[in-house]
């Protein structure tokens, strides 16, 4: 019995719960920041709305509400003004599931609208995304899925707890990294050589992107004080700005890593299954021929997905006097800059490395011997054609 095909993913799984179950288990990240918020908001249902009126706002109208809400067995009242700037939740109806927060005050506790309750349309689009890879992909999407959920049980499990506790950030991104990559890689396409040739270009590529992003960081004297750490850092002191900077760029380009090494993996096996006889030298090239349409297209969607993500910014941008000489010097803008160039060089450097692995793998496989059949006049068939 071949057992050959079994070890990839029983190493996979024993990896999956090394990083995931054993090393939290072991108390690794036992250490605990403390909380800045005591009293977690709480869901409550809005059952009446006892005022509601315009009022003149600096940025326009807004609305003013005085609203009855069933808290966990007792009826609350809440005074809650809408900004239009957005700064604060929306109006609310009766009906509405809300997050009710709690602070002392000289009488009691004071009560406010912390925001809307948004799980039902976030699980319901959720569903809708599982169920459309499920009808469209099948079986290999069920394998992504679960390789997408490996992912964000590492994310969950391991990177984050492993930061908060203060350990290296870059130290525990790279071995979630490996971690998130094993188990996606190998569910979603497969244990054979075309994944693991992605999986060598992807490892590659992201070493790249870690030595780049560490140099970046360090030449353009980028301290990782933006607000998210600044306020992380508060919550849980002795995280180093830097170390967070750096992993989260390590973690945000391994998305985008993968799709490619997979896909030039693919074009190039593709090529040798077509003609068995093409060299390294010939795969390497057919397969940059498609290669170069796929730096062109995904490079593109990498920086309009930064731009996406950092629209608001760019708006505020746009209306400060400030010349872009100027604006370019800002942290805030330099490490959206830096994010989006060294993603988009790890994708780059990204496929003329898998493409010749993938063109010396291939080049080195032997050629598979042709399918025997029963049919007994398949032989003849077969002289018959080449006469």
């Amino acid at each position: 019995m071949n057992r050959g095909p079994l070890l990839v993913p029983l190493a996979l799984l024993a990896g999956l719960i090394t990083v995931t179950v054993l090393v939290p288990a072991a108390g690794v990240f036992d250490r605990r920041p403390p909380r800045v918020v005591e009293r977690p908001a709480q869901k409550g249902t809005v059952t009446r709305v006892l005022r509601d009126e315009p009022v003149p706002l600096g940025q326009g109208t807004g609305r003013h509400q005085i609203v009855e809400v069933a808290l966990a067995g007792r009826t609350v009242i809440i005074d809650h003004t809408w900004d239009p700037s957005g700064a604060l939740p929306p109006p609310v109806a009766p009906g509405d599931t809300v997050l009710i927060g709690t602070t002392p005050g000289p009488e009691g506790n004071i009560y406010y609208l912390a925001d809307h309750a948004r799980e039902r349309p976030i699980w319901a689009l959720a569903a809708a995304f599982v169920l459309l890879v499920l009808a469209v992909g099948r079986r290999q999407g069920m394998w992504s899925l679960l390789g997408m959920a490996a992912s964000l049980l590492v994310i969950v499990r391991f990177i984050v707890p492993g930061i908060l506790a203060g350990h290296p950030p870059v130290l525990i991104s790279v071995v979630g990294a490996l971690a998130i990559l094993l188990p996606t890689l190998y569910l979603a396409h497969g244990t054979s050589r075309k994944t693991s040739v992605a999986l060598a270009g992807t490892a590659v590529s992201l070493s790249l992107v870690a030595v780049l992003a560490s140099l970046s960081i360090e030449v353009a004297r980028l301290t990782g004080a933006a607000e998210e750490t600044v306020a992380l850092q508060s919550l849980a002191g002795g995280i180093p700005p830097r170390g967070l900077l750096l992993a989260g760029m390590i973690i945000g380009a391994l998305g985008v890593l993968d799709d490619v090494t997979i896909g030039q993996a693919s074009t190039v096996f593709e090529l040798w299954r077509a003609n068995p006889a093409l060299g390294v030298g010939e795969l390497f090239r057919r397969g940059m021929n498609v290669g170069r349409d796929h730096i062109a297209s995904t490079v593109n969607t990498l920086v309009l997905a930064y731009a996406g993500a950092a629209l608001p910014l760019l708006i505020l941008l746009a209306s400060q006097p400030e010349p872009l000489s100027v604006l370019v010097n800002r942290e805030f803008l330099a490490i959206e800059i830096v994010r989006t160039l060294v993603g988009s060089i790890g994708i780059v450097a990204a496929v003329p490395v898998t493409t010749l692995i993938a063109a010396i793998v291939a080049a080195h496989t032997p050629v598979p011997a042709p399918v025997p059949t029963d049919d007994p006049h398949a032989d003849c068939d077969r002289v018959a054609s080449r006469r």
